[in-house]
């Protein structure tokens, strides 16, 4: 076996939630060590709004140029359209007080910031491709084995963090559990050729068998259309005649407009909160701790914030020999109910938005028409308040 390697926190992880940890944590001078399975960044249709909440975080750990010079598209609001009825509504992604932008920028593109800012950390340690294989708590803090091309590892920290998804091995070696339910929807994710009549927004076309939202790429646009769980081998199957067919009856401004299907993929959905964070040594963040429902686009914005919180509350404890026990209670009890919110209000948000079939698109064109009125532009500012702002503020 290779050298033992001493860390304040070992990473499990480095998607979202792990990188940006390390990034937090490197403000505090905090030893870390990262340990990545995958040799490079995946998942291109996953989610891509970087919401005012978490460019602020970027800001602060110094990696916000670093996300508009990979590409990042700005929007300031929300447009939602109809085939038939046209325009029903623009609104504004903006809240008092808030000046942070909301940027766009596909996932693995992200991902691929966030590692090369971690792994830039002077007190940083990057492990890629390296495949953890136990985790056990240790006196003192907790230790875990890994692999890579070079053999077997072994690091032992004061803190281990699981930042590796929703089927956490550092959840099940926590015992922590994780009540998930599924959704009976999915969203195909592919691109397409950015339309003449587009303009950077998150556009979202109603239909009754299921609204296509378009989100800004630097050369084509992102889309997420709204299916029938269980529908991939179907979709996917499809010709592209086919497929472009179907997609433009459901969003005639992609009319014209060749479809990109490299990477495309029907995700099955689902969402999910682990009962608590902390057990002893171990902690959990990100995907490993909550699954939300795409829909309200909270998933990256959550796990940065985990990230955030986490750093400002353990960094300045793990540099002082401060009491972490009591660190990582208080971080439980701040974050843990934020979280919840934000889990139950996009589950809402979901059904609603997946409510298919002519009688259910009648209602919401007519509920979202009033959103192009004072007053329901009023009404609706609680709401979007809630997904953009800082979960503090």
């Amino acid at each position: 076996m290779s050298a033992v390697l001493d860390t304040d926190v070992a990473i499990v992880g480095g998607g979202i939630a792990g990188a940006s940890l390390a990034c937090a944590l490197a403000a505090h001078g905090t030893r870390v060590v990262l340990l990545e399975r995958r040799a490079r960044a995946g998942g291109i249709h996953r989610g891509d709004s970087l919401l005012p909440k978490a460019t602020r975080l970027l800001e602060r750990w110094g990696v916000l140029a670093a996300v508009r010079a990979a590409g990042a598209q700005a929007i300031d609001r929300l447009e939602i359209h109809h085939g038939t009825h046209g325009t029903l509504a623009r609104v504004p992604l903006t809240v008092a007080g808030e000046d942070n932008p909301y940027l766009v920028l596909p996932h693995a593109r992200f991902e691929d910031v966030l590692i090369t800012a971690a792994g830039a950390g002077p007190r940083t340690r990057l492990l890629r491709p390296a495949r953890v294989v136990a985790v056990d708590p240790a006196e003192g803090g907790a230790r875990l084995r890994y692999e890579t091309g070079d053999g077997p590892g072994e690091v032992r920290a004061r803190l281990v963090v699981g930042a590796d998804g929703h089927a956490s091995l550092v959840r099940r070696a926590a015992g922590i559990a994780m009540p998930t339910g599924a959704y009976d929807h999915a969203y195909l994710g592919l691109e397409a050729d950015r339309p003449p009549a587009y303009e950077n927004a998150m556009r979202v076309h109603f239909h009754a068998d299921g609204g296509v939202l378009l989100m800004p790429r630097p050369t084509r646009v992102g889309l997420g259309v709204l299916v029938e769980a269980g529908s991939a081998a179907w979709w996917l199957s499809r010709s592209d005649d086919e497929l472009t067919r179907l997609l433009v009856a459901r969003a005639p401004v992609l009319e014209g407009m060749r479809l990109h299907r490299d990477g495309a993929q029907v995700y099955a959905l689902a969402r999910g909160h682990a009962e608590r964070y902390v057990a002893g040594s171990l902690v959990i963040l990100g995907d490993a701790a909550h699954v939300t429902n795409p829909t309200a686009g909270q998933g990256m914005a959550m796990a940065l914030d985990d990230a955030g919180s986490f750093a400002d509350t353990l960094g300045p404890v793990l540099a002082s020999g401060g009491d972490v026990a009591a660190a990582l209670i208080a971080w439980q009890a701040r974050q843990w109910p934020a979280n919840q919110r934000l889990v139950r209000s996009s589950h809402l948000l979901a059904l609603v938005y997946a409510l298919r079939g002519p009688a259910w698109n009648r209602v919401k064109v007519d509920a979202v028409r009033a959103l192009g009125r004072a007053a329901g532009t009023w009404l609706a500012r609680p709401v979007i308040r809630s997904f953009l702002r800082p979960q503090t503020a």
